[in-house]
């Protein structure tokens, strides 16, 4: 039967499945010249796409990929999408209720307008609302949109100076001073672990009436004493650890009160905060009231613990060596966490502050 674009009318019946219109188009293109199919056979029948219903799609190859149809795209042939990056684009359409054969073009991304296509050294596809990329050898592929991927565009996509995406986008925080708020967005990228933000107000950190760190010196000399030494260790190992690309400041402990960057202390104080950098008397607090063993817990999370204190003391030394709030999923993050130790974001702003 001849197939009329955009109409579902029968045009191959393979694996069991008819395959119709213009979704039958694009299908055609990944025909071998003895009929085998590059993309497997349909292993569903066309399904309604969109909360609209316009849009159509079929699964194939095991449900390794999908052939989506949006007469907004395009009225006469479908996109195919697979592998990583279909799992990816998953992600961004979950919805209550959520079965198996839904697809996901009412999420984030909508639909696909080109097929997988070949990046330099991977695979992307753009879709309606960004494009997600994947890269050779790696176990995700990553969406971006909006502000980031325009900066990235403009710097040579994946041949630029960012190289591939090597995480989902972020939630940042948008200024110094934000206290567990988001109002920005940011992304890390493979190329030396760079990173692109969008929203963000100033460049996460400051050495200039912020840090605690003698600039002349590049040393950070701690005073005073806690009963989280062990944790407070832990931090300054991390910090100070050349073989991740730190320790551009030297971090000590002991240093006579004279001599001091930064004064340790342990405090009591309900209702108060958890650990706390003070700019402006150099002092780094630790608070018993929700770090000691068997201390209630603070919003509904338990900090008496050795993963949350690491974190504690990792995260307000960061600020003692000139470090904002950053982004979720970093040790910086405003919000509360179990990263004990600076990820690549944080070691970027790090090398930014200090590596000159």
């Amino acid at each position: 039967m001849a197939s009329t674009p955009g109409v579902a009318n029968a045009d191959q019946f393979r694996n069991g499945q008819w395959i119709f219109g213009s979704i039958e188009q694009e299908f055609i293109r990944f025909l071998n010249p003895d009929n085998s199919s590059r993309i497997g056979e349909p292993t569903s029948g066309e399904l309604l796409a969109g909360s609209d219903g316009r849009g159509r799609w079929q699964s194939f190859g095991f449900d390794t990929n999908r052939i989506v149809w949006s007469p907004d795209v395009d009225p006469g042939r479908g996109r195919q999408i697979g592998g990583f990056i279909l799992q990816k684009w998953l992600t961004y359409g979950v919805r209550p209720n959520q079965t198996p054969l839904d697809s996901d073009e009412r999420g984030r991304l909508k639909y696909p307008t080109t097929a997988e296509e070949p990046a330099v050294g991977g695979r992307y596809n753009n879709f309606q609302g960004g494009a997600i990329t994947y890269e050779f050898g790696k176990a995700s592929a990553y969406a971006t949109w909006g502000d980031i991927r325009n900066t990235w565009s403009q710097n040579g996509y994946e041949t630029g100076q960012y190289g591939f995406p090597s995480s989902d986008e972020l939630r940042c925080a948008a200024a110094p001073s934000s206290n567990g708020t988001f109002g920005a967005a940011g992304q890390l990228f493979k190329s030396g672990s760079t990173y692109i933000t969008s929203g963000v107000s100033g460049p996460f950190g400051n050495r200039i009436g912020y840090t605690a760190v003698d600039a002349f010196s590049k040393t950070l000399k701690l005073t005073g004493s806690t009963k989280y030494q062990t944790n407070l260790n832990y931090a300054v190992g991390k910090w100070n650890d050349t073989s991740a690309g730190l320790g551009k400041v030297t971090i000590t402990q002991g240093a006579s009160a004279g001599s001091a960057n930064l004064t340790v202390s342990d405090v009591n104080i309900p209702g108060g905060f958890i650990g706390q950098y003070s700019p402006g008397n150099r002092t780094l607090q630790f608070n018993d009231v929700y770090l000691a063993p068997g201390a209630p817990s603070y919003n509904g999370t338990s900090y008496a613990n050795d993963t949350r204190r690491n974190h504690t003391a990792s995260h307000e030394l960061g600020h003692a060596l000139g470090l904002y709030h950053s982004c979720e999923t970093q040790l910086m993050t405003p919000i509360n966490s179990t990263v004990q130790g600076p990820n690549p974001l944080d070691r970027t702003i790090y090398n930014n502050l200090w590596s000159n």
